[in-house]
């Protein structure tokens, strides 16, 4: 199947906290000068040039306008880049700083950078805080970075 648009998905973190972008970065966070946050609408495509069995999966913001990217350096960064979702999903190439494994886990989903192995999308246990990248540790505690993420399509 091709898809002609990026499907709409909303993310919370396992303490409910939704994905939200503000001044161009992406936070996770509830409550914003006293008002609810509705979250951001995720624009997600798969990524066709990578095995189907690891659910890769390419994420952006803004209507596909912004894909998150862990960049190509040693240490990732988690960053918005300008770049369309639907080009990455058409083009030729395996675009996997910009590309995700997704592990569902039950209810939640966990997504690992396809770039660097062992590394996950995570929010900090306040809220408010950018949305970033870390590794999970055998021996991770409660004050371990979330990585554990509702995944829901947009109504």
């Amino acid at each position: 199947m091709v898809l002609s648009g990026a499907l709409c998905f909303r993310m919370k973190d396992s303490a409910l906290k939704v994905l939200y972008l503000h001044n161009n970065q992406l936070l996770a966070g509830g409550l914003h000068a006293g008002k609810v946050i509705k979250g951001e609408e995720i624009s997600v495509v798969p990524n066709r040039w990578i095995d189907a069995k690891f659910s890769p999966v390419i994420l952006g913001v803004q209507g596909g306008s912004q894909c998150l990217s862990c960049g190509t350096e040693k240490e990732p960064t988690l960053r918005l880049e300008p770049v369309n979702i639907m080009e990455l999903y058409q083009g030729g190439k395996e675009s996997k700083n910009f590309t995700f494994y997704r592990w569902d886990k039950g209810l939640t989903s966990s997504f690992e950078s396809a770039t660097n192995p062992g590394w996950f999308l995570c929010t900090a246990h306040e809220a408010d805080q950018p949305v970033g990248l870390t590794r999970i540790p055998e021996d991770a505690g409660w004050d371990a970075p979330i990585t554990d993420f509702y995944f829901q399509q947009c109504d």
